[in-house]
């Protein structure tokens, strides 16, 4: 099977469900975004400094490709994917593990106090990216709830730079 179609050479692709919509049309910019974060979480787990961490950030690039359907689907499939709230709520529960080791915050932090924590800052910056463009879109529930666990993820990954610079 070849990789190239040559159906998107006109500036459309297609969604789940073989609905054709142009490349700029929001949900693309939703699950475009999102790839990219995936990548960049990907690059994230391979540091030795973020090695105690691999497990869960496999987990949330899991997450991740539940998000892309979400978003990919056409008008027909819509229902049949999304993320449940417990996921969400698994993420607080690791922002706040995270959380009670660290030092309360006193001033304005800077990213980029070691490697590590520069690459959470990327990766939670294209998170935020991805939540201001799902607010492009008039959501449907499963979307809803998709967009509360990008919220806490970009919450997530900002405590886990913390506990990276801590221990650069």
């Amino acid at each position: 099977m070849k990789v190239y179609t040559k159906t998107g050479d006109c500036g459309t692709t297609s969604l789940i469900g073989n609905t054709r919509v142009r490349k700029n049309d929001p949900r693309i910019e939703v699950y475009g975004t999102l790839d990219e974060l995936d990548s960049f979480v990907g690059l994230l787990k391979n540091l030795p400094e973020a090695f105690t961490y691999r497990e869960t950030l496999t987990s949330i690039q899991k997450d991740i490709a539940t998000l892309n359907t979400v978003f990919a689907a056409d008008e027909q499939h819509k229902t049949l994917f999304g993320i449940g709230s417990e996921r969400t709520l698994w993420l607080e529960r690791e922002i706040d593990a995270i959380s009670a080791k660290l030092p309360p915050i006193t001033e304005f932090l800077i990213p980029g106090n070691g490697y590590a924590n520069a690459l959470c800052n990327v990766c939670r910056t294209v998170c935020r990216r991805a939540e201001r463009r799902v607010y492009d879109l008039e959501l449907t529930p499963a979307q809803a709830t998709a967009a509360c666990y990008i919220n806490r993820l970009s919450d997530f990954l900002f405590v886990l730079g913390r506990e990276l610079a801590e221990n650069d």
